[in-house]
């Protein structure tokens, strides 16, 4: 392979040596430079070691040897002068960050400076730095050998050369770069937020940390919020949680949660301490009996999403047929016992905007009535939430009728939502937080989110999917119920349901 130039990399810690190796291995000298030496010699042996694997797995191109001698360890800053860019991959302190542009900026007039910040504005680190128009944020995501995503970020003073240029070197690597605008997370962080905030609030309401992974992990989802913070490391995703937050004027929706802060101050920051959120090595989850599927002939209420999907497994029968109930309605206000049912009939009643407990009173003519909530699409073995009542208990009954479903029934404590909605709503509400606010245009927010997160899809196609009037209706009722501004509706999502080609009859 060819050498394409030179790249500085500043920064040998995990991402730092991630680009390095990227870098590297697409034909760039890499000059990579920490002011620790221990850490270049660290770097050199992790970035060896990985590119040893991917040899051993016939995804290098060129001999380990090859690639490993085109990164160059350099003394200091001003030994990288000669690259005609540099990628600063340093700790997240503002202060820092500019000081390494500047000393750059400094020594070579022409050099290109991208920073690999997650949370700081690309404008205040290129601030105070010698000609700022050729200062560009260029995030990559852990780990940079295996992402394809980088996020392009220009700051107020970055040039349209600036960016063509970062863009270029993106795709030189063989990434997919997108450009975001520079605002509190750029857009991956920022829209994912949700996915761990949220599951932090339903777990400090009593909710497990497996149930909530469970469950997210049914969806599709690679894996479940705790186990994903414990990956990353707490301190790691709570110095994210603080930057945004802070950066947003504290906006609630992005305060950090007290069961993070605990543990990052136990100093259980996940798998690189032996504890987290688990412990490690973690221990296999207790084996639980399948429930025992009891078919019953159910009437159906409903048309939306929720209920077109059990259609298709239910075969409903008409009201006074029925030997359980189903309703499907989302709004609260549209639910009832249907007149021409028995009374006493179990009520399955989903619970997308309000809790189980707020539901009871709608239905005066019933038996048992026990929350649900599943997402569609659904296939063979997707999760079904279970609720009951406050001061109740879901009956072996209820898992049973939907394990004849070919569902797989989970029961938690009773919270409006319950988990898998109720997450997921929140990062389609920050989706289209980002989309009115312009940080990216849809295409661009839902590939950024699959490709930087590997969510099964982007949160916009999936409220498409879902339809627009029954996620705002079960928005509304989070807010109507818990109270907090996080749950309010996003005024963009509220008038694309207006006017969408989804009516909302029987919502």
């Amino acid at each position: 392979m060819s050498e394409r130039g030179a790249v500085a990399v500043v920064g040998a810690g995990t991402m730092g040596r991630g680009i390095a190796q990227v870098a590297a291995a697409a034909g760039y000298r890499v000059l990579l430079y920490d002011p620790v030496p221990e850490a270049i010699q660290a770097a050199l042996d992790r970035i060896r070691g990985s590119l040893s694997r991917a040899a051993e797995r016939g995804r290098l191109a060129e001999p380990v040897a090859a690639v490993l001698a085109r990164v160059e360890p350099r003394p200091g800053l001003e030994e990288l002068a000669e690259a005609p860019l540099a990628v600063e991959a340093v700790p997240e302190r503002l202060e820092l960050k500019q000081e390494v542009f500047r000393t750059l900026a400094e020594r070579n007039r022409g050099m290109l400076l991208a920073t690999n910040t997650s949370t700081l504005p690309v404008t205040a680190i290129a601030r105070p730095v010698p000609g700022p128009e050729r200062v560009v944020g260029l995030h990559f995501f852990n780990p940079p050998t295996r992402m394809p995503l980088v996020e392009v970020v220009p700051g107020l003073f970055t040039s349209e050369a600036t960016v063509d240029a970062a863009l270029a070197f993106a795709r030189s690597l063989g990434k997919e770069p997108v450009v975001v605008r520079d605002t509190p997370g750029f857009l991956v962080n920022r829209v994912a937020r949700p996915f761990y905030g949220e599951a932090l609030v339903l777990a400090g309401d009593g909710v497990p940390f497996e149930t909530v992974d469970r469950v997210l992990r049914g969806l599709g989802f690679p894996m479940g919020p705790f186990e994903l913070m414990d990956l990353i490391g707490l301190d790691v995703n709570l110095a994210a949680t603080r930057s945004v937050w802070e950066q947003s004027f504290f906006a609630d929706r992005y305060r950090p949660h007290r069961l993070q802060v605990e543990r990052v101050t136990a100093g259980w920051l996940g798998q690189k301490t032996g504890r987290g959120f688990y412990p490690y090595p973690r221990p296999a989850p207790p084996s639980q009996a399948a429930p025992v599927p009891l078919a019953r002939r159910a009437h159906l209420v409903g048309e939306g999403p929720v209920a077109r999907a059990l259609a298709a497994r239910l075969a409903p029968v008409p009201a006074e047929e029925a030997e359980a109930i189903v309703d499907a309605r989302v709004a609260l206000d549209r639910k009832g016992y249907p007149p021409e049912a028995p009374p006493g009939r179990p009520v399955y009643t989903l619970i997308w905007g309000h809790s189980a407990s707020t539901a009871r009173p709608r239905y005066p003519q019933a038996g048992e009535v026990v929350g649900f909530s599943l997402v569609p699409p659904l296939e063979d073995g997707s999760p079904v939430e279970l609720a009951a009542p406050e001061e109740r208990s879901v009956p072996p009954e209820a898992p049973g009728f939907f394990a004849a479903l070919g569902l797989s029934p989970v029961v938690l404590p009773d919270q409006p939502g319950g988990v898998g909605f109720r997450i997921l709503a929140m990062l389609i509400n920050e989706a289209y937080s980002a989309l009115r606010e312009g940080v990216a245009d849809a295409a661009t927010l839902d590939r950024a989110m699959e490709l930087g997160t590997r969510y099964p899809r982007g949160p916009l196609a999936w409220a498409e999917g879902l339809g627009l009037p029954y996620l705002l209706a079960g928005l509304k009722g989070l807010f109507s119920e818990l109270g907090e501004d996080r749950y309010r509706p996003d005024p963009l999502l509220v008038r694309r349901a207006a006017v969408g080609a989804f009516g909302g009859e029987g919502v």
